[in-house]
């Protein structure tokens, strides 16, 4: 499955905090910030460089992370979903 997240973010760090901050038209279609843990925010900068598949995520935070496979590509596929339900991935 191919990811890709809509132009129109910027990505912030706010005191420890990680933000996805839209402007432009987007924040039309997305009101406020949408607030990332630190895994988030690397998989949203790899999804903005153009990594758009979830196996590659996937290892992406298996190289970051001392985790096992499952709950990385569990961690993944929850991260895509909550991007779908934000309305921020291009279909």
């Amino acid at each position: 499955m191919s990811v890709k997240i809509k132009k129109g973010f910027v990505l912030r760090k706010i005191g420890p905090q990680y933000m996805a901050v839209p402007y432009g038209a987007m924040t039309d279609e997305v009101k406020g910030m949408i607030s990332l843990t630190e895994s988030g925010y690397l998989l949203w900068q790899t999804l903005d460089q153009g990594v758009d598949t979830k196996e590659t995520l996937t290892e992406i935070l298996l190289r970051e992370y001392d985790v096992e496979e499952e709950d990385a590509a569990r961690d993944v596929d929850e991260f895509v979903l909550f991007l779908e339900q934000m309305g921020v991935l291009e279909t």
